[in-house]
């Protein structure tokens, strides 16, 4: 795999800035270069206030100082500025890493790489700055981020099960964030994710880290969890389908049909609601919409190939994949509220 014009020397650099997703995906890269032992400042953001906190970085941004953006993607004014910044002769640096069809025009540009797919396998930025910093040679090195932490030298092999370890949670976040953890029913991958919304991010971080080190995934608490949750997310869904309603031929920009949505509001179990939905109610709907009225946020799901939900939500202030993206309610607008307030509930047996 080869990234364009990616600093090949990141160590070189007096100070690395990460600006990444608040999802799982978007915290892998962060551990991933702890696991290289790269010291890093993490900043983890919401797609729509990317731009803001880029710009707010790039003003910030002194000499010699690398600034790494990664599953998020940014706007053509945001890309310019990071284009004349590469070019001012100081040595600060801007690349980034994502992999999201909607932020295909970036390939543009030399310091950013958008890759979906790679030998024909869904791509996720853990996945990709992982597979950069192996094959440009670096080696995993687990060091602690703290200032005054000591310096451990490992052995070859005491590396060689380390790497190991590390690309089975880079898999694992592939497999999640690309949902091929459901097609072949990995539920190592969706466990994880699971773990992290149940987690502060810090911790979460933390658990993962000492993973590479000790080699245990989930902790002991983390498997109480899990064992709670799978009883709750059987409830949720259950409770989910009976609130389920179907707003019929709604006209949405980016797609040239009207769609069948279901429509259910709730804060948890997004994505795992969102697939049962889907497959359950196939014959009614065409997709479904999860309101967060809290975040004023909706998360879009579908199956198959017939909506392209990620040029749905880049219309309504969003993005994403194919099958999973995600847009602002207020976006959407009143009608769509009202034809949600008007809609049929689809209860099924």
């Amino acid at each position: 795999m080869k990234l364009k014009n990616l600093p090949k020397k990141i160590g070189h650099y007096d100070k690395v800035h990460l600006i990444s997703h608040t999802d799982l995906d978007g915290v892998g890269p962060s551990i991933v270069l702890q696991a290289y032992g790269i010291m890093h400042e993490a900043d983890f953001v919401e797609t729509r206030k990317v731009d803001e906190a880029v710009l707010a970085r790039l003003e910030e941004l002194q000499d010699n100082e690398l600034l790494i953006i990664t599953d998020l993607s940014v706007s053509e004014e945001v890309a310019e500025a990071i284009t004349k910044v590469n070019k001012e002769p100081n040595a600060r640096f801007v690349c980034l890493i994502d992999h999201h069809a909607s932020a295909l025009y970036l390939n543009d540009y030399s310091w950013a790489s958008e890759i979906p797919l790679l030998d024909d396998i869904k791509m996720s930025a853990t996945t990709l700055i992982f597979k950069y910093l192996d094959e440009a040679g670096y080696v995993v090195n687990p060091q602690s981020q703290e200032e005054d932490a000591e310096v451990i030298d490992y052995s070859p092999q005491q590396i060689a099960v380390f790497f190991d370890r590390l690309a089975r949670f880079v898999e694992n976040v592939r497999l999640y964030d690309t949902w091929d953890w459901h097609a072949l029913k990995i539920q190592e991958a969706a466990d994880l994710n699971t773990i992290f919304y149940a987690r502060r991010r810090h911790e979460f971080i933390k658990d993962r880290f000492n993973y590479i080190l000790t080699g245990q995934l989930f902790t002991e608490a983390d498997d109480t969890y899990l064992t709670f949750s799978k009883d709750e997310l059987r409830k949720v869904l259950k409770k989910k389908e009976k609130q389920l309603v179907i707003v019929k031929d709604y006209s949405l920009e980016g797609h040239d049909t009207p769609l069948n949505i279901g429509v259910v509001e709730t804060d948890s179990y997004i994505s795992e609601l969102g697939n049962h939905l889907a497959e359950k109610f196939a014959e009614e709907i065409d997709c479904v919409f999860i309101v967060s009225l809290v975040k004023n946020r909706v998360s879009l799901r579908s199956i198959g190939k017939a909506v392209n939900l990620s040029e749905v939500a880049k219309h309504y202030n969003g993005g994403g994949h194919p099958n999973a993206s995600g847009c602002d309610l207020s976006a959407l607008g009143m009608d769509f509220i009202v034809a949600i307030q008007n809609a049929p509930k689809a209860i099924k047996k």
